[in-house]
């Protein structure tokens, strides 16, 4: 199904594109209440994905755990504070720019025909600190006493993943169709379309290198990663949450990688704290309104000062539409003297860019697993001989 669903994803834009303008709105609001649904569904099985995932993964290195987790979290700062920097760069040219930028407005806001919400039995991050923390206290225990535990969880988050991707095709459909009918799009478009050009080839251009680096500075080998994330590429935008696009991440990071046990479960605990795509739009975006308020350009130890709080902030992200910007603009007002309304402007110009944040941030987290297993996969191959199930179970189907 996975090998599939990239044209089935082309399919689906094509009709909301060409026909969802045609469909009755009782038609677009049911259609957009299961969507809403099914991820509500996705929200409440990603606990149980994640503390699989990396129970299994940490029972494996076990002694070497410490060393991957310090590793992971130095270069997760990292790549944000220069994903932040980036940001600043660009900024700076676009403050040269004499924006005139006001306040969005859409016309019209389509509503689910009803609302049904799983309850959220316990935060993503719970069920990371659970399975880091079981995976290496089961790494002391004798092999037979708990091989057939993780065989069990094995197959489960096989089976959960094989699932969610079966539906993710309707799941997006709704929100698409919102989109269109919001005419989001439309107003980035007619609006903004200056500064939103300047963000997209950001993003476009910082993606590419991160992905011919963590090819290493392989052309091909760079494209083919990109290619492979296209199907997790829809779902991140479509549905606007990278948590909800972790199935179709962590299957396209699997055909990408050569440890893959390793390489999941560094998705897994990556996808609300490594947002390279925030970090470029929510700083341009500063640059851009203090340039439309006639604020001068801040200095660099100023700009040093809010990124140093500003990258430890996105380990709080709020896995939500609009998480990204709410956590920091305590940070943003604070840091250049944002009033009333710059803050209501950047949080909804944020709001309509969130569709490419999130998906920057789930190319960004595909790339940094890819990298993280050039760099120290290697110490773990030993490991892949030791019965993994879930390798290329999605693959295959």
């Amino acid at each position: 199904m996975f090998k599939k669903m990239p044209f089935v994803l082309l399919l689906l834009i094509a009709f909301v594109f060409f026909l969802g303008q045609s469909l009755p709105t009782g038609l677009l609001q049911s259609l957009l209440a299961v969507s809403a649904t099914l991820k509500s569904m996705v929200m409440f099985l990603l606990p149980i994905i994640i503390f699989g995932l990396l129970f299994c993964t940490f029972h494996r290195i076990g002694a070497s755990a410490s060393l991957v987790i310090g590793f992971m979290f130095l270069m997760v700062c990292f790549s944000n504070f220069l994903a932040t920097f980036v940001g600043r760069f660009i900024g700076q040219a676009v403050y040269g720019v004499p924006w005139d930028l006001s306040l969005p407005s859409v016309g019209r806001d389509l509503k689910p025909a009803f609302d049904f919400q799983l309850p959220k039995l316990i935060p993503n991050a719970w069920a990371m600190a659970a399975g880091v923390i079981g995976g290496i206290c089961a790494s002391k225990l004798p092999a037979d006493k708990i091989a057939k535990i993780t065989s069990i969880l094995e197959r489960l988050v096989a089976q959960l993943l094989r699932a969610i991707l079966a539906m993710i095709p309707l799941f997006l459909l709704g929100f698409l169709l919102k989109m269109q009918y919001d005419g989001q799009l439309a107003l980035l478009i007619r609006q903004y379309a200056s500064v939103v050009a300047i963000i997209l080839c950001a993003l476009t251009i910082y993606l590419f290198l991160f992905y011919w680096i963590a090819s290493g500075f392989g052309l091909r080998r760079a494209l083919v990663a990109l290619r492979n994330m296209f199907p997790a590429m829809v779902c991140a935008f479509g549905s606007m949450s990278g948590a909800a696009a972790l199935p179709y991440t962590i299957a396209a990071v699997e055909k990408n990688t050569v440890n893959k046990f390793l390489a999941r479960s560094i998705v897994s605990m990556t996808t609300n704290i490594h947002l390279v795509g925030d970090c470029i739009v929510d700083t341009i975006l500063i640059y851009a309104i203090l340039r439309s308020y006639h604020i001068p350009m801040p200095s660099m130890a100023l700009f040093l000062t809010f990124a140093l709080q500003f990258v430890l902030a996105k380990f709080s992200v709020a896995a939500v539409p609009g998480g990204g910007i709410i956590v920091v603009l305590p940070i943003i007002e604070r840091a250049f003297g944002f009033n009333g309304a710059m803050v209501s402007l950047i949080f909804s110009l944020y709001l309509i860019l969130d569709p490419f944040a999130t998906t920057a941030n789930m190319l960004g987290n595909g790339a940094f697993a890819q990298l993280m297993d050039r760099l120290i996969g290697s110490r773990f191959k030993k490991h892949q001989k030791d019965g993994i199930l879930c390798e290329n179970k999605l693959q295959n189907t």
